[in-house]
């Protein structure tokens, strides 16, 4: 069996025809709901609003926010903080204690008794339902709103709340800066604590460790391990120098006694000429005499003078010096500085490399204690900073405090309402109407998934069921044929054609009419097949193999006891001979019906029906077709037997009512007991006037008009 996918259209037009098949269940529900709805309207006590409105004066906060950079961003957020303080736990507190006292002394007016219930007020938290405070976004306006069952209650309650904030706003509106400035407070508190146990900690750390702090001195008093060690690397470079210098002096030559005297004596003289004459220029150009500026010009011509000579006294020493050996005393003069100058380095060195080793062994000791001695001095100097913050943003915080104070103006009294604002109609019918529409879905759903059902020929077909024809939906009931509207006339004579058909083979067949269930239709569908296979060259006999109901009876018009009908027959196989007798012939020509008889219970016996296969013989020598009408296949094993007895089986599946599982386990069922080919039959199919029309063609009721000819 073929399905195919079921789209989104195709499951809304199953939820529509749950509508219109099940229209009295939703109205039920609708009706209940908005009886309920009603019902809590009509018992829900009157509510009256009394509002007020209050001023909170800021300009001192504005102009300290401009001022100050960065604090003017944050307004709405101040806002709404503010109005949630205004409307905070604390303040229903206090708020209950003034309505206590308000109510004490105005006499305990009876409007004010549901909020004192035993005499003691509310909780506190119970009056937040009565009351809302909200702010204005572009303004520093606030609007109370109270809630009560008299108007007189909401305006006391609406009163007493504004007094009680203006009563205990200098506390609760600073509220958020006096934190801040609490908590400043004890972060500045903490942070001397700690930098105090940090200072006491080092302290104790210096007693106990006085080795380190000795190497620490040590190291920052310039002898650290770093300095040393350039120290030296000098030294050592100081050494060498000194002995290359030794050395070319003991190969340089040595000049003779006297050799050298005479340059060195006018080299002196000349030196000490030039020193005289520079005192003198200072002495001049210091001096206030009127020829102090000749005399400094003639002195400085001197000077230069003196320069020159010594330069070229100089010059030829130098000269001399390079062609004429040191003398023999000054080379030894040098030699004895330089081996002084030695030993005294070496000494130094040896000196040096003894504190370097020191150093190396307490840094070596000493480095973890360190390391952890200048994570404290870092930690000590961090909280320093933090402190001087903290000590910053507390004289911020006293700033914005001082700026922060405001007053308040009531811009508006609490109103007296002498009409009640709820609880309003519509707001009840709208609920119904949102609640009856989530019912109504839900039960569409419901029905969809626990009561599914054939809804459409696109349905059948989807499901691929051998559909043999369709009766379309009679609104009366019809008893006679001309009653019988043309369309479904039409539609039954096309069934009728299939049935023919199928059984093109067979001079008489036997046609069996069944259904899953009762109250689908078949005894109806049986008596218009019968009526519409009316033929002039036809004898059609129906019998009613039903032994619990008489519909076939009504239909025609017969009482039960006409005949002793086909039960007599099954109870009394001796009479089979007098088969006749048990017809009656219906004012239909051409149709005879064979009733049940008196009303029999289901029999279960496996060959209850065994004398109708003779009598079936006999009635097909007599009658062009024969149909017959039998009890439900899921009520009673009868249509089983049925089933086998038959030429063709139709089962009767009515639209809005047959279930798809149903339907196809019946024509399983009919296959087990019967070797006949099984065609549905739909019933109750609904017809728009266009399709009517075209299934009125043959069949119409209405008189032609001819038409009117030419003169």
């Amino acid at each position: 069996m073929v399905h195919n996918s079921v789209n989104e259209f195709q499951i809304l037009y199953k939820a529509l025809t749950y509508f219109r098949t099940h229209w009295w269940l939703f109205i039920l529900e609708i009706t209940a709901i908005y009886a309920v709805a009603l019902h809590n309207f009509s018992k829900s006590p009157p509510v009256f609003d009394s509002h007020a409105r209050i001023l909170i004066d800021s300009q001192k906060r504005n102009l300290y926010q401009s001022l100050v950079p960065g604090m003017g961003s944050n307004n709405l957020s101040r806002k709404q903080n503010l109005a949630n303080l205004l409307s905070s736990a604390e303040m229903l507190e206090r708020f209950q204690v003034a309505l206590s006292e308000f109510y004490s002394n105005e006499g305990r007016p009876p409007h004010l008794r549901p909020y004192f219930p035993g005499g003691s007020a509310l909780p506190s938290e119970r009056f937040r339902s009565f009351i809302d405070l909200s702010y204005d976004k572009n303004s520093d306006v606030y609007n109370i709103n109270c809630k009560a069952q008299t108007g007189q209650a909401a305006h006391d309650l609406c009163w007493v709340y504004m007094n009680t904030i203006e009563q205990y706003y200098p506390e609760i509106g600073q509220r958020d800066v006096m934190m801040k400035r609490d908590f400043l407070s004890r972060q500045i508190s903490s942070f001397i604590s700690q930098i105090k146990e940090r200072e006491k900690h080092i302290i104790d750390f210096q007693q106990s460790n006085e080795e380190f702090f000795n190497y620490i001195v040590q190291s920052v008093e310039e002898k650290g391990l770093q300095r040393l060690r350039l120290k030296r690397h000098n030294l050592l470079q100081k050494m060498a120098t000194n002995r290359a210098v030794r050395s070319l002096l003991i190969e340089a030559p040595r000049a003779n006694r006297g050799e050298l005297t005479a340059r060195t004596l006018s080299i002196e003289a000349l030196t000490q000429r030039v020193t005289d004459l520079q005192y003198q220029l200072e002495l001049v150009e210091a001096s206030t005499a009127p020829d102090a500026k000749e005399r400094a010009e003639n002195i400085k011509l001197k000077l230069l003078e003196a320069s020159e000579q010594l330069a070229r006294v100089n010059e030829e020493e130098v000269n001399a010096s390079l062609k004429t050996p040191l003398p023999a005393a000054e080379v030894s003069r040098k030699l004895a500085g330089l081996e002084i100058e030695f030993r005294s380095t070496k000494l130094q060195l040896q000196n040096l490399e003894k504190q370097i080793e020191d150093l190396q062994v307490k840094e070596r000791k000493f480095g973890q204690m360190k390391l952890d001695y200048e994570r404290m001095l870092a930690e000590l100097s961090q909280r320093k900073k933090l402190m001087t913050n903290l000590y910053q943003k507390e004289q911020e915080t006293e700033v914005e405090l001082s700026a922060g104070s405001a007053e308040i103006f009531r811009l508006a009294k609490p109103s007296l309402p002498g009409h009640r604002s709820a609880p309003q109609l519509t707001k009840y019918m709208y609920g119904a109407l949102s609640m009856s529409l989530f019912v109504i879905a839900l039960t569409s759903v419901l029905l969809m998934a626990m009561f599914p059902r054939l809804d459409s020929e696109a349905e059948v077909h989807r499901l691929n069921l051998p559909v043999l024809g369709k009766v379309p939906l009679v609104r009366r009931f019809r008893t006679v044929q001309d009653d019988i509207p043309g369309y479904g006339l039409e539609h039954l004579k096309i069934m009728i054609y299939r049935i023919v058909r199928e059984t093109k083979e067979l001079k008489c067949p036997v046609v069996i009419v069944s259904s899953p269930h009762a109250r689908e239709g078949k005894s109806t569908l049986t008596h218009f097949l019968s009526i519409a296979s009316q033929n002039p060259d036809r004898k059609t006999l129906l019998i009613d193999g039903d032994l619990l109901t008489a519909h076939p009876n009504k239909f025609f018009g017969f009482s039960e006891d006409a005949t002793p009908g086909l039960g007599s027959f099954l109870q009394n196989t001796n009479q089979s001979t007098e088969w006749k007798n048990l017809i009656l012939k219906t004012e239909y020509t051409g149709i005879d019906f064979m009733p049940r008889g008196s009303r029999m219970e289901t029999v279960a016996l496996p060959h209850f029906l065994k004398p109708m296969e003779q009598l079936l013989k006999h009635l097909r020598s007599e009658y062009d077709m024969i149909f017959i009408d039998t009890p439900p296949l899921f009520a009673s094993n009868l249509a089983h037997q049925w089933a086998g007895l038959g030429d063709l089986i139709i089962l009767v599946a009515r639209i809005f009512s047959t279930r798809p599982k149903d339907i196809q386990e019946a024509i399983q069922t009919c296959k087990v007991f019967s070797k006949a080919p099984v065609g549905i039959a739909l019933n109750c199919v609904r017809l728009s006037s266009a399709n009517k029309r075209a299934s009125n063609y043959y069949f119409s009721k209405k008189k032609v008009v001819p038409p009117r000819l030419a003169a």
